[in-house]
């Protein structure tokens, strides 16, 4: 081999050539053989070659091939083959690689097997070092290309271990392939879909695979949950193929059986409920999630309670093949299983009742369908049972403290818990005195609906009676209230007190006052349309309107109020007046921190309010503040389709929070703060009748600022001259009168 020429093509293929464009095999080479053609033909060969055999050129020598062929019948010193197949070579993924790169060896003349012998090593050295980890190593010596080739197969015919498949595995995983191939993920892969995953995808790198039982192994129970999330918890590929488990991971590392596991207790994973490699979709019958095997699947570990349950009412309807009859993930949940104790699982004795049995027998359609007896979840709801669990009772009665647990049974069942001979016993569990007459009579009653006519009876008596008696008693306060409130209206009808509102103002408090309350009765309705005070308003939305058409003219009111408050303001000699009075000033910060010390008993008496207080001042700037804002938010939101045309969406999402939390704001101040002042406040109540008369209360009678500026002079007198004024106008501490007009320090109260 040393001295002699080599060429990047096999003899084979270029005899195939030779013959194929009819070279004739002795005229191109003479019978002195081919290692005696003169250097003329040699290059005449190359280049008939090169022209015609170039697509099937390997990176082998013609000399290795000549004794290392298939025809040759080679073997070692073990009688074991040492030939080439030249085609499978071709399309192996050595196909570029030299003969000599393997086996360097070879590269002098004369060899032997053994100095001319490979090793894997060479070039892939580092795979020893992870197969003496794996699981693989049990195959053989990591260093030894034997090892390699028990999976890989004969070094000159390999190719791509992807695209051999489950076959590359198949070899010594006979079994684990063929339950694959027809479960959900080997069908998907079958059909070309990379995202369906392969062995590796679940057990790792070939050359790293350890046992399942290792702590490491990426399907060892602890880590099986986020090998599985790697796909099952993507949002990507839920989103893609529509998984009915959005989270399932996320939901099983909450659940009673994740916290098992890592607690070192054996516990329920992926594949002790789906399967290993046999994993199928629940709509398949054979899947051991599918309806009719869930109970035995989860009865593999819960023994006693699925034979309880395989004899049950549900259980028999299940294997009927009624698809809304319950199973063990109907009750407990199915990634996300807590246990009963938990108050946030649908079986804690608190939900029971409420959230897992109503789910079926409080549905109307499935007891129409089934003939399911109605009512029954409406009954317990208003029974002393059901009331009590509603307030938080975790030791009263609910469905299950009767009817059984996964055991339930028809009451035609002897053995039911709820058979009439049954009854007393069940009910003795909580009433250990009842006697057996007790359970008599039906358990689950409405009195409106009862077959017994004794509670129909008393019904009809209390429903005539109650509106009866309450009817007279409301007659006769009423009558009672309307004679003492023309005396009081008389009273205050009579009082010669400064007017404090023209009839202008009262005017415009009216219409406030109407429009307000509207805007917040129907806008509140929309934000909380089951509360009772709103339904009989939404009531009227399926076939009219009535909500959103009083709540838009009650803001169109509003509005218009408040421009028209602007020009009564700035145009009228009253509103400017007026205007000019509310302005807030430094007196007022003063005022308000003496009227605190006041109430708090650090100040004898109370400063002297000029026509507007502080409080006054605060609520009416409040009050413009909050019409703009209400208005200007309004408006946008009545005008939606108008901002969407320039503006983004979330402008409208902006103006709604804003109009939600200005409308609870404004709501709470009005009844905090100015309901206090005209109707709570002990000196008012039951009303302030200025927004009636226009006059203000006795108490309440103020100093215009210009008059009190005028009544300050005196102030500034010399002393002798302001003592003899204050002479000459006795207090009314000093049993004095105290003009309307000139009210005294002391003697005045926050409105």
């Amino acid at each position: 081999m040393g001295g002699n020429s080599q060429f990047d093509i096999s003899s084979l293929a270029a005899v195939d050539v030779g013959s194929k464009h009819g070279l004739g095999l002795e005229s191109l080479y003479g019978k002195v053989g081919f290692f005696e053609m003169s250097l003329g033909r040699l290059v005449i060969l190359s280049s008939v070659i090169l022209l015609f055999g170039g697509s099937t050129c390997l990176r082998a020598s013609d000399d290795c091939l000549s004794c290392h062929g298939p025809s040759t019948g080679l073997t070692n010193s073990q009688g074991k083959p040492s030939t080439v197949k030249a085609e499978a070579l071709a399309h192996s993924v050595h196909k570029d690689v030299r003969c000599v790169d393997c086996h360097a060896g070879a590269a002098k003349s004369p060899h032997t097997a053994k100095s001319a012998s490979a090793s894997c090593l060479a070039c892939h050295g580092e795979v020893a070092g992870e197969l003496v980890a794996s699981a693989h190593a049990a195959l053989g010596k990591p260093d030894s290309s034997e090892t390699c080739m028990a999976c890989h197969g004969n070094a000159h015919e390999i190719v791509d271990p992807a695209t051999r498949g489950m076959a590359f595995c198949a070899t010594c995983h006979a079994d684990e392939v063929k339950q694959f191939a027809p479960s959900i993920h080997g069908r998907a892969r079958g059909q070309g879909n990379t995202d369906a995953p392969s062995c590796g995808d679940c057990h790792g790198a070939t050359h790293k695979v350890v046992e399942a039982s290792a702590a490491e192994s990426p399907v060892n129970g602890k880590n099986l949950p986020s090998t599985c999330g790697r796909c099952h918890s993507d949002p990507k590929l839920v989103q893609k193929y529509m998984f009915t488990a959005a989270k399932p991971v996320e939901a099983y590392e909450a659940s009673v059986h994740a916290r098992a596991i890592r607690e070192g207790k054996k516990a329920a994973v992926c594949n002790d409920c789906h399967g290993t490699h046999d994993i199928l979709p629940p709509s398949d019958p054979h899947s051991p999630i599918s309806k009719r095997k869930v109970a035995s699947t989860c009865g593999n570990c819960h023994k006693q309670v699925f034979a309880q349950f395989k004899d049950s009412l549900h259980a028999r309807a299940v294997a009927a093949g009624i698809t809304e009859a319950p199973t063990c993930t109907d009750c407990h949940g199915e990634h996300s299983i807590l246990a009963p104790s938990d108050p946030n699982s649908p079986v804690y004795v608190t939900n029971v009742s409420t959230v897992t049995c109503s789910r079926c027998h409080g549905d109307t359609r499935l007891e129409a369908r089934f003939n399911l007896p109605p009512g029954r979840v409406t009954s317990y709801e208003n029974s002393y049972h059901g009331l009590a669990s509603k307030a938080g009772s975790q030791t009263v009665a609910n469905c299950a403290s009767c009817h059984g647990v996964h055991d339930i049974l028809p009451s035609s069942d002897p053995r039911s818990t709820i058979a009439k001979a049954n009854l007393a016993a069940t009910c003795g569990k909580c009433h250990p005195d009842a006697g057996k007459t007790f359970a008599l009579g039906t358990v689950h009653t409405i009195p409106a609906a009862s077959a017994n006519p004794w509670l129909r009876y008393v019904r009809l008596f209390y429903l005539f009676t109650i509106p009866a008696t309450l009817g007279f008693m409301v007659l006769h306060n009423l009558l009672d209230w309307l004679r003492k409130l023309r005396r009081h209206i008389a009273k205050y009808r009579s009082l010669t007190t400064p007017l404090r509102l023209t009839l202008n103002e009262r005017f415009q408090h009216g219409i406030l006052l109407v429009s307000f309350m509207l805007l917040v009765i129907t806008g509140f309705a929309l934000k909380f349309p089951e509360s009772f005070w709103a339904e009989p308003i939404v009531r009227w939305e399926k076939d009219f309107p009535l909500r959103g058409l009083v709540h838009r003219i009650a803001g169109v009111v509003l509005i218009a109020a408040g421009f028209y408050h602007l020009i009564y303001l700035f145009l009228t000699e009253t509103g400017w007046k007026e205007l000019r009075a509310m302005l807030p000033k430094f007196r007022d910060a003063r005022e308000a921190i003496e009227t605190v010390g006041y109430n708090l008993g650090y100040r004898r008496e109370l400063p002297l309010y000029r026509k507007f207080n502080y409080a006054e001042k605060i609520e009416y700037w409040a009050l413009v503040w909050g019409t703009a804002v209400m208005g200007i938010t309004g408006v946008l939101l009545w005008a939606h389709n108008f901002v969407l045309e320039y503006l983004s969406k979330v402008w409208l999402d902006i103006a709604t929070a804003i109009h939600y939390y200005e409308a609870i704001l404004a709501t709470l101040a009005i009844v905090i703060w100015h309901f206090y002042a005209v109707i709570f406040d002990p000196e008012v109540y039951p009303l302030k009748w200025t927004l009636i008369n226009g006059r203000a209360p006795e108490h309440e009678v103020r100093m215009e600022d210009e008059e009190a500026e005028t009544a300050a002079a005196p102030e500034q007198a010399p002393k002798g001259e302001a003592e003899g004024v204050q002479d000459a106008t006795p207090s009314a501490a000093q049993g004095g009168a105290v003009s309307p007009a000139t009210p005294q320090p002391g003697k005045e109260r926050l409105n």
